[in-house]
């Protein structure tokens, strides 16, 4: 009676040893079969491959990825570092960005950088943020005198220039080093903006 309890023993044993085993061999087909695909799919889209196995395939994708990196940095250097988004969440403030027509006039901006990943409605929370900081009642009202906004691989990067009315002297340009209120404006602008730079994508 032992022996056959011994005997069925192992045979549950043997069997769970081959159901583990077809599930680790249904898992790595099922990998192979993921990375078959990707191959095909880079032997598709990348241009001039002219060697289709799977080492000259990475090194094209390499090749290629740099020559992008590249091209995209001349772009961003040409542009004065503000064409692409970067890849860490940011934000920066500072006095007087790149309007110099209405600067000469004594007006003083505050030019807003923020980098984030994409999301739909992040203009809207741009614009909140900004009402939000002169409802206030520390800060009048903050017209949105340019705006741009570009996105790339899911970052996106918004530039906003704001005049904070009744203007602010031309004294507060150079990089936030101004007056008491100009810095109270961007004491106030930072602390709403960086609720909308805290936002992730659910």
């Amino acid at each position: 009676m032992q022996m056959v309890q011994a005997g069925g023993r192992n045979t549950s044993r043997s069997y769970s040893k081959q159901i583990v085993a077809f599930k680790h061999s249904e898992a790595e087909r099922i990998r192979r079969m993921r990375i078959n695909s990707q191959y095909a799919t880079l032997r598709t889209i990348l241009p001039n491959l002219i060697k289709m196995d799977k080492a000259s395939v990475l090194a094209e994708t390499i090749r290629r990825v740099r020559e992008l990196k590249k091209a995209v940095e001349e772009v961003d250097a040409v542009c004065g570092g503000t064409a692409v988004p970067s890849g860490d969440d940011s934000l920066s403030l500072e006095y007087s960005g790149g309007l110099k027509e209405e600067e000469k006039d004594g007006q003083v901006f505050i030019k807003v950088t923020l980098s984030v990943e994409d999301r739909p409605g992040l203009m809207l929370e741009l614009i909140n943020a900004i009402r939000s900081a002169k409802g206030s009642g520390e800060v009048g009202l903050i017209r949105v005198v340019k705006a741009e906004m570009v996105t790339v691989g899911g970052r996106t990067k918004t530039l906003l220039w704001l005049q904070p009315m009744p203007p602010l002297p031309s004294s507060g340009s150079g990089g936030g080093d101004g007056d008491g209120d100009g810095e109270g404006v961007l004491v106030l602008l930072r602390r709403s903006l960086r609720l909308v730079l805290a936002k992730k994508l659910k």
